[in-house]
């Protein structure tokens, strides 16, 4: 599978900055929701949850310029400021990758199990789910994103604050949110997202609320996803898996090996 790592890269930044970027107002107020960029580097910060990691990140730390011309320093900065508890992913297979971990050994910073993405192409899927399995495309009213947010802040067990970063997705430029529930009489029990960027689409993991797990509700949306991605015109789809998918690892990859996805980096 081919692809290029500079735009993964760059539209794994923008899934994530669009989350920051969406919420209300008040959010960024009352909960310090912030998003900075220092040239090649992005920086998200949630301040009422300073705990949860998988809040806080600094991305595009590999990317050429970042360390030498100071941009990971000063996002590192910006950081540390707000106080709380944060993640720097260096992704593998960008040019500056060596001499970010160099930088960030030399500060004390700990290697821990981070990110891996999965690619494939924008082939339709081919593979069964349960036909009784009912998929929602979200985005025609505004409330909808209410469940959204509820299920994927239960699921991620985080604070139901954390959901605000997913209540206005539906009714952004280029994102495709679905929920799905075991049937048509059933409440919704699992959520997942994906960002059209110029032909390569971004899947998010994918939440499950604990009843309805192993009933195949991942699976659905994954299909449907990858479907709307190829309808789309889609030539490359990847997705971001790793230590904050929270326990949901194995049935994840399982489900993404099976649809075809491979390691890239």
């Amino acid at each position: 599978m081919r692809y290029d790592s500079a735009v993964l890269e760059r539209v794994a930044q923008r899934f994530r900055r669009d989350m920051w970027d969406s919420v209300v107002p008040e959010a960024i107020s009352e909960s310090g929701v912030e998003v900075e960029r220092f040239g090649p580097v992005q920086a998200t910060a949630f301040g009422d949850l300073p705990e949860v990691h998988l809040l806080q990140q600094i991305q595009g730390a590999a990317e050429p310029g970042a360390v030498s011309e100071g941009h990971l320093a000063a996002a590192v900065e910006w950081m540390r400021a707000r106080e709380v508890d944060y993640r720097i992913p260096v992704a593998a297979s960008r040019p500056g990758a060596e001499e970010a971990e160099a930088w960030l050994g030399d500060r004390g910073y700990e290697q821990g199990a981070g990110w891996i993405k999965l690619v494939r192409d924008g082939s339709p899927p081919d593979f069964h789910v349960d036909p009784s399995i009912v998929v929602y495309r979200l985005g025609e009213d505004e409330a909808e994103g209410e469940g959204l947010s509820t299920i994927a802040a239960e699921a991620m067990d985080i604070p139901l604050v954390a959901g605000t970063l997913f209540f206005s997705l539906p009714q952004r430029n280029g994102w495709h949110c679905y929920t799905a529930a075991l049937g048509l009489e059933e409440i919704p029990a699992a959520t997942g997202s994906m960002l059209i960027v110029d032909g390569v689409a971004q899947i998010g993991a994918g939440q499950t609320l604990a009843h309805a797990r192993g009933r195949g509700l991942n699976a659905a949306l994954l299909h449907r996803r990858l479907l709307d991605a190829h309808r789309a015109g889609c030539h490359t789809v990847f997705v971001e898996v790793g230590e904050c998918d929270l326990g949901s690892w194995s049935a994840v990859c399982r489900n993404l090996r099976r649809a075809g996805f491979e390691e890239a980096y």
